[in-house]
C-alpha cells in the first residue's frame, strides 16, 4: 500500500516536472528569428508597444481604417487574429467594449488600467452625434487615460512587464531596458509641460468630453461641449456657449479641439474672444506617441507665452 503510494507521488511529481518545463501560456513556443505578434487596442498603445519593443514586435491593428479604434466593431475574422497573438493588449476603462464577448485568452491578454483603476473617471452619459459614427452615448467610464502622463506610464509598465519575459535574447532585454528608461523620462517631461500649462492658463474650453485626463494631470478645469469640427452650431448652442465663455475671467480663452475646426467656427470663435489649441487624442499616428504628446504640449506653452 506504502509502495503504490509512493509510486502515485512519485508520477504525480513527473507530470508536474515536465508541465513546468514546457512553454508557458504567456510565452507561446515561436520559431527562431520570428518577431513578437501584439495586438494593441489603439494608437496609443501600438506606439508605447513599437517604443517598448522595437523590432522583436510585430503589431496587430487590424482597427487601422476606422475613424476612432474606440468604436471599431471586430469582424470573426479580425477576432480569431487577435486571439492568435502572443500578447493582447487593452485599453481597460471601457475602451473595448467588444472584448467582453470575444472569448480571449486571459494568459496572454493585459488590461493596462487594472493597476489605476482608483484613478478612473467616472463620466455621464449623453447622447449626441459623434462624426460618421452617427447618435452614440459616451461610456460610463472616462477612456482616453493616456491623456494623462501618470496613467500612460502605468499603462506602459503593464506593457512593459508583459513584454520583458517573452524576449529571447539578454541582448534583447538590455535594449528593452534602455527604450523603457528613456520612455519614462518622456512622461516626466510631459508632465513639467502639463504643470507649466497649467500656470499659464488655468482654465479651458473644449470641443468634446475627452480631456478628462488631462485635466487630471494637470489640475485644469476644462468645460466641454458637444461640437464636431465639420458641424457649425447653431445660434442655441452659440447661446450657451457663449454663458459658459462669461465664467471666464480673462478677456482671451483657450478651447481644446481633437481636429482643426472649419474656418466658419474658427471666424466665429475669434469673434468671440476664444482661441484654437488642436490637441488629437493621438498627438501623432505613425511616429512616437509619448514623445510627440510632450512636444505638442510645449509647443502650446510657448504659444501661450507669446500671448
Amino acid at each position: 500500500m506504502v509502495r503504490t503510494a509512493l509510486l502515485v507521488a512519485a508520477l504525480l511529481f513527473s507530470i508536474a516536472f515536465l508541465a513546468g518545463c514546457g512553454p508557458s501560456p504567456r510565452a507561446p513556443a515561436r520559431a527562431p528569428g520570428t518577431k513578437l505578434r501584439v495586438f494593441a487596442a489603439n494608437p496609443a498603445l501600438a506606439s508605447l508597444v513599437r517604443e517598448l519593443g522595437a523590432s522583436e514586435v510585430e503589431l496587430v491593428t487590424p482597427w487601422t481604417d476606422t475613424p476612432d479604434p474606440a468604436y471599431w466593431k471586430p469582424s470573426a475574422d479580425a477576432i480569431r487574429e487577435i486571439q492568435s497573438c502572443d500578447l493582447i493588449v487593452l485599453n481597460g476603462a471601457a475602451y473595448e467594449p467588444w472584448a467582453a464577448q470575444a472569448a480571449l485568452p486571459r494568459a496572454r491578454t493585459i488590461d493596462t488600467t487594472n493597476a489605476v483603476k482608483a484613478k478612473l473617471i467616472e463620466v455621464e452619459g449623453e447622447t449626441h452625434s459623434h462624426g460618421p459614427e452617427g447618435d452614440h452615448t459616451h461610456a460610463s467610464t472616462a477612456s482616453t487615460t493616456w491623456l494623462s502622463p501618470a496613467l500612460a506610464k502605468a499603462q506602459a509598465e503593464a506593457i512593459a512587464g508583459a513584454l520583458q519575459p517573452l524576449l529571447a535574447t539578454p541582448e534583447a532585454k538590455g535594449d528593452f531596458a534602455a527604450r523603457k528608461t528613456a520612455l519614462f523620462a518622456t512622461f516626466t517631461r510631459t508632465e513639467k509641460a502639463l504643470a507649466d500649462l497649467k500656470s499659464l492658463e488655468p482654465a479651458w474650453l473644449a470641443s468634446h468630453p475627452v480631456y478628462q485626463y488631462l485635466g487630471q494631470a494637470s489640475g485644469i478645469e476644462i468645460e466641454s461641449k458637444h461640437w464636431e469640427p465639420g458641424e457649425m452650431p447653431d445660434e442655441k448652442e452659440w447661446t450657451k456657449f457663449r454663458l459658459t465663455r462669461a465664467a471666464f475671467p480673462r478677456p482671451t480663452a483657450w478651447m481644446l479641439w481633437e481636429g482643426e475646426p472649419g474656418p466658419e467656427i474658427r471666424a466665429q470663435l475669434e469673434k468671440e474672444g476664444v482661441r484654437v489649441a488642436v490637441v488629437p487624442l493621438f498627438p501623432s499616428a505613425d511616429g512616437e506617441f509619448a514623445v510627440s504628446y510632450a512636444l505638442l504640449v510645449e509647443r502650446l506653452c510657448e504659444e501661450l507665452r507669446r500671448r
